[in-house]
């Protein structure tokens, strides 16, 4: 299975600023990140993003799968589309390819992309570069245990002021 992410971050590498609002979030992104749930019909998430995003933005909302990573047992689902979890990303990609999918996007947070990397399972990375700077941040990454070499794909300017960076995993 292709797994990918697709994350934003700041221009010092944070993917959210210390309010948690995606407020600093351009068009562009939304509309990659939209585009690219839509071609996966397979999105990952944790559970902080899930509440960010539910119910109203969650890119799927009639088909495919959303996979929330939660400890939590007593959520509800607001559509057909999401299942909460706490399995592995390896039974996670088992879940998502008994379910016919052969591709997917993590699109955040840092410990869901951090335990996919761990485990070996992402092919690439597309980092949307918003032009901002954050004094304090949530960093992209969170116990990382190895170095991770990547290979430039791809730049694209978004606009005026936003880049993608898209990067296979070596």
């Amino acid at each position: 299975m292709k797994i990918s992410i697709y994350i934003a971050t700041s221009a010092n590498g944070f993917i959210s600023n210390s309010r948690n609002n995606p407020d600093w979030l351009s068009p562009a992104y939304g509309e990659g990140f939209y585009a690219i749930s839509q071609k996966t019909k397979a999105v990952v998430m944790g559970k902080t993003t899930y509440n960010i995003l539910a119910p109203d933005y969650l890119p799927l909302k009639i088909e495919g799968t959303t996979v929330v990573l939660t400890s939590k047992n007593d959520l509800v689902p607001p559509n057909q589309t999401v299942v909460f979890t706490r399995e592995s990303p390896s039974e996670i990609v088992k879940r998502l390819e008994s379910a016919g999918h052969d591709e997917a996007v993590i699109i955040g947070g840092a410990m869901t992309m951090s335990a996919f990397l761990n485990a070996g399972l992402v092919n690439e990375i597309y980092f949307v570069v918003e032009p901002t700077l954050f004094a304090t941040g949530l960093p992209l990454l969170q116990e990382v245990k190895t170095d991770i070499k990547l290979k430039l794909i791809a730049v694209n300017k978004l606009n005026d002021d936003t880049v993608q960076l898209h990067y296979k995993v070596n």
